[in-house]
């Protein structure tokens, strides 16, 4: 195919260029007053598929099992606060990080990817002095390039196990999995287990083992691709509590109950037939159409048909006697 030539300058084709990658990062309907919707098929799908409260009800059950696992070890009770989930990039779960931090790097089998969990130091510190007979009191701001001693290090191993133990309990109602840790680290910046612009699912849990002052987080970020092929699994229902399982039979039974009140129209359909649209111009008032009755009645709900029936009397009404479904006959 041959170039055409331009009289336009190179500077007037840099502008062009310019204008149309301007005009293609803008958004379409800003002001909200049209339909016309604005897609990027450029970037990532971030629905589900399936309702977040799922996974926030897995981040409750591990917060559960966190607890009582620190109770178990430290012969404490920590107060452990729990947010929504978000979905955010990996550029943005970890602007706001900063060194150090314990970072470990995770698998979780059979899914495939990698998954992080982040403890900040003031929950370390605050675990050690508990673990040592102390009040749970942490330490001041860390310097940058502090690293963790081989005492904090194995702390840090114990929250581990209790962590990934907690893990696989929340995620036993929908998947059985298996955790492996992979790597750890301390500076945010040489941690990338996905592209900045990836989705990333984000649990933050607050954490408190004096009661008072001192309060930690810990982060669970997994990628949104990583619970991509379990979402008809997150769409079950996760069980719970005992008290959850009766809020939810109760729950059940008032939707049902409503259920059985909503009006429905019901019609029966004694035959049909057809006519030309000549012989539909000719009709006259008074005029008798012959028809042929169905052997049994169609009896229709909001247009489908649900049973066939016999059309006679009841009680001095006309009436009709469901004898089958479309496909089966009642017994």
């Amino acid at each position: 195919m041959e170039n055409k030539e331009t009289d336009l300058t190179d500077e007037e084709l840099e502008a062009i260029a310019g204008s149309m990658n301007e005009s293609a990062g803008k958004i379409i309907n800003a002001s909200g007053n049209s339909s016309a919707v604005s897609h990027d098929l450029t970037m990532e799908d971030s629905a589900l598929g399936f309702n977040q409260a799922a996974v926030d009800l897995v981040n409750e059950r591990f917060a559960r099992q966190v607890r009582m696992g620190l109770i178990e070890v430290l012969r404490t009770t920590p107060k452990i606060g729990i947010e929504k989930v978000q979905i955010k990039t990996f550029r943005e779960a970890f602007g706001s990080l900063a060194a150090p931090l314990a970072i470990s790097t995770f698998r979780m089998d059979p899914l495939r990817g990698m998954s992080l969990i982040i403890i900040d130091p003031k929950i370390i510190f605050s675990t050690l002095d508990s673990f040592f007979g102390g009040f749970g009191r942490s330490v001041d701001e860390l310097a940058a390039t502090r690293i963790f001693t081989p005492t904090e290090d194995t702390i840090i191993n114990l929250l581990l196990n209790i962590l990934l133990g907690s893990l696989k309990e929340a995620w036993a109602p929908i998947i059985s999995v298996d955790f492996q840790r992979v790597s750890q680290e301390i500076n945010p910046a040489f941690v990338q287990i996905a592209d900045d612009a990836d989705s990333m699912l984000v649990s933050k849990f607050s954490f408190d083992l004096e009661g008072e002052k001192e309060e930690g987080y810990i982060q669970i970020i997994q990628p949104f691709s990583l619970l991509k092929p379990i979402r008809d699994l997150l769409r079950s229902r996760v069980v719970t509590t005992e008290e959850e399982t009766e809020q939810t039979i109760r729950w059940t039974k008032d939707l049902h109950d409503a259920c059985e009140e909503i009006p429905l129209e019901v019609k029966v359909k004694v035959s049909d037939f057809e006519l030309s649209f000549g012989e539909l111009r000719s009709l006259s008032v008074g005029q008798i159409l012959p028809i042929e009755l169905y052997e049994l009645a169609e009896v229709e709900i909001h247009g489908s048909t649900a049973f066939k029936g016999k059309v006679g009397e009841y009680d001095g009404k006309a009436a009709v006697e469901l004898k089958t479904t479309k496909t089966d006959e009642f017994e």
